[in-house]
């Protein structure tokens, strides 16, 4: 059953912006235009150039291991690889966080008879777009990388995390710009055309598979958070196996024991 009526799909479209995880992840699904803009000004390179882009990619190591659901996960023609998050709450932006996906996609990167050395062409930059200033040093970008504690030289281990502070919204900078873009309920207040046509098309009135699809995704988060709720009550009853309760809830064992864990 629906759980929104396709009035209020329409009107929380129109009032969604990048900032919003549901809308971002459709304006950015398969879209290398926008997705190279935003990582060329992110990272100050104007020959920055995407090859491919996913969003909501998960990534997974051992069977017992936590994966991971990456909301947009790019790779450029020098093979570095990228995992933007969009962050309203802190909490979502721990660094530990940061840590975590940079050793997946290390992980998911480095095949199996290769040497460590090949991931010096295969850098990982882990970016948080916050909608706060997180890291609280009154900074637009934190670039942070790891070095050598007593010289201060780089380690050049290949690994990069970005924090990105979007309340920091100075329409003279590039950065400022796109962060602007990113608040931007309505596409005519977009300073980037590519965006804002790309916005335009999701929010028009003849668009409305693409707000159904974002329905469906919405429903889908809903019916797992109804189904997490039934697996923590088995769990707390403490008499039925967690495979069976992941059987019985449709969902993965390894969710189930992570639900188990508190996580």
């Amino acid at each position: 059953m629906s759980i929104l009526t396709e009035a209020a799909i329409r009107e929380k479209m129109k009032l969604a912006t990048l900032m919003d995880d549901p809308f971002a992840m459709e304006f950015f699904r398969d879209n290398i235009p926008c997705t190279q803009k935003m990582l060329r000004v992110i990272m100050d390179r104007d020959d920055l150039v995407v090859r491919n882009v996913k969003v909501q990619y998960v990534m997974k190591a051992a069977d017992d291991s936590r994966y991971v659901r990456l909301d947009i996960y790019a790779v450029d023609s020098d093979n570095r690889h990228y995992d933007v998050e969009i962050q309203v709450g802190p909490e979502g932006a721990l660094p530990q966080r940061a840590r975590y996906n940079s050793a997946m996609i290390d992980v998911n990167i480095l095949k199996t008879g290769e040497n460590y050395s090949v991931l010096k062409e295969r850098e990982s930059i882990v970016i948080f777009i916050t909608e706060k200033d997180v890291l609280g040093e009154e900074e637009p970008i934190y670039f942070i990388d790891r070095v050598i504690k007593k010289s201060g030289k780089p380690f050049n281990d290949g690994s990069h995390i970005v924090y990105v502070n979007a309340s920091h919204q100075d329409l003279t900078t590039a950065l400022g710009r796109l962060m602007h873009d990113f608040h931007c309920v309505k596409p005519e207040e977009m300073t980037d055309s590519v965006f804002a046509r790309k916005a335009r098309e999701m929010k028009g009135d003849e668009e409305m598979g693409v707000w159904k699809e974002i329905e469906a995704e919405i429903e889908s988060r809903a019916e797992a958070r109804t189904s997490e709720s039934i697996a923590q009550n088995f769990i707390k009853m403490g008499t039925i196996a967690l495979d069976e309760i992941a059987k019985a809830c449709g969902l993965t064992l390894q969710r189930v024991q992570e639900l188990a864990a508190g996580k």
